[in-house]
């Protein structure tokens, strides 16, 4: 056995030492113990009165001299195995507590072409409708074409229907010609086009569950992020309805 294992059950070091030295001589006075141990006699009486308060140890006067004698260690177990009790018994106290901080947004920043695609990657893990903003036609020019693909492929597959904005040009509207799979099922996926002198998004933003991403579509700073917060993302849900209303009030004239 090492001191460190002793350590694993909430020894410090120094008891862990002490603890190992009077086991091996099951009864001893301070000096012996202090040498054994590889301490100070000083420290050592310190450490012993420790043990003695944990019950761990104990001791006893023998012609006038005081000694000290190892407990059970089945003592020590028992200790550890209270404290797993106790700890059992606040955790649904703590799990509440951290309920309670739920709100607090957790926001992941990403970097580079493999950060974009954890990014995308992460859309693909809802079930639900996926709403938000894009240019399709700079999209290409931040993931790469076999990529977008198979991302397309894969959320068909997958069945998660997609809401867009997006600013109209050519490359814009042959975009799912080009991109999504031959015969697609085109309710899933349903796109407006915008003004693009009015609505130029140089930002995808996809909001899905209780998140929101964005990825910046210029080339020269592939980064983006995901934010992850019940408000804030059904704030911008609220305000992707309003966006695609009023859009659609748009096509309908």
């Amino acid at each position: 056995m090492f001191a460190s294992d002793l350590e694993d059950l909430g020894l410090t070091a120094e008891e862990s030492r002490v603890y190992l030295a009077l086991l091996e001589l099951g009864s001893s006075y301070v000096s012996a113990i202090a040498k054994k141990a590889g301490i100070h006699r000083v420290s050592c009486y310190h450490t012993l009165d420790n043990l003695i308060k944990k019950g761990l140890i104990s001791s006893f006067t023998k012609n006038k001299m005081k000694f000290f004698a190892i407990e059970s260690p089945q003592i020590l177990v028992n200790k550890v195995e209270e404290r797993f009790e106790k700890a059992q018994k606040l955790l649904p106290e703590l799990l509440s507590i951290t309920n309670t901080l739920t709100y607090k947004p957790k926001i992941q920043y990403y970097e580079g072409l493999e950060g974009i695609k954890n990014i995308f990657e992460d859309s693909l893990t809802t079930d639900k409708e996926v709403l938000g903003y894009t240019n399709l036609a700079q999209l290409p020019n931040v993931i790469t074409e076999e990529y977008t693909r198979d991302y397309a492929k894969r959320k068909i597959q997958q069945g998660i229907k997609t809401r867009m904005l997006s600013p109209l040009s050519e490359e814009a509207l042959d975009y799912l010609e080009k991109y999504y799979p031959k015969g697609f099922d085109r309710n899933l996926v349903e796109i407006l086009f915008v003004n693009p002198k009015e609505y130029m998004f140089e930002y995808e933003i996809n909001i899905y569950e209780n998140k929101v991403s964005l990825v910046s579509l210029n080339p020269d700073e592939l980064m983006g992020m995901i934010i992850e917060s019940p408000v804030y993302a059904k704030t911008q849900r609220a305000v992707f309805k309003l966006a695609w209303l009023g859009a659609t009030s748009f096509v309908a004239r």
